[in-house]
This record gives C-alpha cells, structure tokens and sequence, in this order.
C-alpha cells in the first residue's frame, strides 16, 4: 500500500527539494502537485484537476535519488468553463445591472511594468467611500456540483472581495451577492496565485446560473488603491 510521505513547498530560485524516505528497495513514487485552497495553510491538499508523476524508484541508504522535472497540466476530467486572460484586449466585466446612477466605473483593461502575463483587468479605488462591483459579462452554467474551483493571479495594494452573483431560485427574479473570501493586499510579494472554492456559496443559489464579482475595498483610505487580476479561470468535472 501507498503510504503518506508529507506535502513539501517547493524550494526558490530552482534549488532541489530534498524528501527523507526511511525505505529501503523498489518503491512507487507518487509526487502530487499540492495548492492551498483559499490561500490557507489549514486547506493544503493535492489539486485533483492537475496531473501527477508517477516513478519507479530503487531506494539506498545515504544515497540520494533524483527525479526530473516535470510539466503539470490539468488532467482530462478538468472542464475549464471560461478563460480570461485579457490578452484579447476586452472587457469582460460591467457594472452590475440596476444599480444606482452614478456608480463608479473605475477599472479597465491595462498592459503596463506591473503587468506579469500581459493585459490584465485593473480596479481603481481612492478611498473608502468608494462602493462598486464588478461582474462577468457571461454566466457560468454546470450540472455537475462535485467541485467548482476559481483559479486567479492577483497583485493588489487594497483588500478586495470574492464572490458569485445570481437569482436565489428558478422562479424568482431576485438576484444576491454571495461572498466567497476576502483578499488581502499583496503588493509586497508581488503576483500571487489563487485557488478559491465556489462550492458552499454556489450551493446557497441551488447550484444556479451565476456570474463572478470583484468589490474593492479601500478600508485605509490609499490615495491610489488599485486590484490586479489575471488568468481567471472557471474549472470543474465533467459531468
């Protein structure tokens, strides 16, 4: 049987990661890619829509054993609902439907410096009395309620909050936001991946049709409050 060895972060600057293995002989290696979901230490687990490498491997006292690099990349039963990576130079945001006249239109498409993978969406906020959201053009649909995991790279001085958008039921015409997590600033350590789980709130609107939000929040009053987001990615099972 398989046995638990541990999760491991991967070393910086391309340094070798070293795991102790107290075996002797022919043994299976399972090397899983691990994510945190939520961004929280507690929910580090393997990532079920990425592939795993998989070796067989002659284990040696005080001799260490190398494995080559490996390419991850999302396994077959993983359905990307939608992909936004703005490189195509469109906005696929708007401002909420029926909200207030004069609501804030502060963000854009940007390409600039501080811009890792290209064009990326950009949210502006000067201070807290600053109150908008965005939301996806497209809405997202699936049957299958396994898993809904929303994939992010994010680079932001302010907090900003997370969340879908949508009817609380088939019948009813009224629409609610339900948060997912709030983000904290980051602007120090620069782009930062995400994995958020949709799961729990999507459960609240009957696994419905729903859109994605982005809120910022400006708590500190930071003149030039900004949110970068890139690479948002909608991915589930198949049915």
């Amino acid at each position: 049987d398989q046995k638990y060895i541990g999760a491991y972060s991967l070393p910086k600057n391309g340094q070798n990661l070293i795991i102790p293995i107290l075996k002797e002989g022919e043994h299976t290696i399972d090397l899983q890619p691990g994510i945190k979901y939520n961004g929280m230490s507690a929910t580090r687990e393997y990532y079920r829509f990425y592939t795993y490498h998989t070796e067989r491997i002659n284990l040696e006292p005080g001799i260490c054993k190398k494995i080559s690099k490996k390419d991850v990349m999302y396994n077959t039963d993983a359905d990307i609902e939608f992909y936004y990576s703005f490189d195509d130079g469109l906005n696929h945001f708007e401002n909420p439907p029926l909200t207030a006249e004069g609501t804030p239109n502060n963000f854009s498409i940007i390409n600039n410096d501080s811009v890792e993978y290209g064009n990326c969406l950009a949210m502006y906020s000067a201070s807290s009395k600053d109150d908008y959201k965005i939301i996806t053009i497209d809405s997202i649909e699936c049957s299958n309620t396994n898993a809904m995991i929303l994939e992010l790279d994010y680079h932001s001085n302010i907090p900003f909050e997370v969340g879908i958008y949508g009817k609380i039921s088939k019948t009813s015409n009224t629409h609610v936001y339900l948060s997912s997590m709030r983000m904290l600033a980051n602007n120090n350590s620069g782009w930062n991946k995400m994995y958020i789980i949709l799961g729990k709130v999507w459960s609240q609107i009957s696994y419905q049709p729903f859109r994605i939000y982005f809120q910022p929040f400006n708590t500190e009053n930071i003149p030039k409050g900004y949110i970068h987001i890139d690479n948002i990615k909608v991915v589930h099972y198949q049915d």
